[in-house]
């Protein structure tokens, strides 16, 4: 009983601790600004995290695991006293430790955020783009530059590729 009491005091603070930061860190995440640049104009997506269903429900199943385990070792403690000496069920905690195994389980997978990625759709490309990356593609195909007229003329290329095609290498 007192392996699973310590199991139980340090895995729940553990778990506050790390629901906690997953929420704190899908807060951070999700509440941020993303910019996705299709072509050359930019549309801004925000949005505001809340817990899934599941992560509450799975929150909740643990607490209540946590309280009753809790009223059940003052029990047996109270029993303990009574007769002087404490009884160590092997079982028992075998059991309340899988049991708790599995709802810190739930937690993770509740809570976590999702990795999905946003959906990026491309605008379909206009000849000029598809005419400028054809003639890169050449250019690099030739083999790697080895003098710096051939650099020049690689990076124009590239250069000209980002312009007709809209794209925009900046650094944010």
């Amino acid at each position: 009983m007192i392996r699973i009491r310590k199991f139980v005091v340090g895995a729940t603070a553990a778990a506050g601790i790390a629901v906690f930061g997953i929420a704190l860190a899908t807060q951070a995440a999700l509440a941020s600004t993303a910019s996705i640049e299709p072509g050359l104009q930019a549309s801004t997506v925000a949005t505001q995290a809340t817990p899934s269903g599941a992560c509450t429900s799975a929150i909740q199943a643990l607490k209540a695991a946590v309280a009753a385990d809790a009223t059940e070792d003052a029990a047996e403690r109270a029993v303990a006293m009574a007769e002087g000496a404490e009884a160590a069920d092997q079982a028992e905690d075998a059991t309340e430790f899988a049991n708790f195994k599995s709802l810190f389980s739930a937690i993770r997978s509740g809570c976590a955020p999702s990795t999905a990625r946003p959906v990026v759709t491309q605008a379909a490309s206009t000849a000029q783009c598809t005419a400028a990356v054809q003639a890169l593609k050449a250019a690099w195909a030739q083999g790697r530059p080895t003098t710096r007229a051939q650099w020049q003329q690689v990076q124009s290329l590239a250069q000209a590729a980002r312009t007709a095609c809209g794209w925009s290498w900046s650094r944010r």
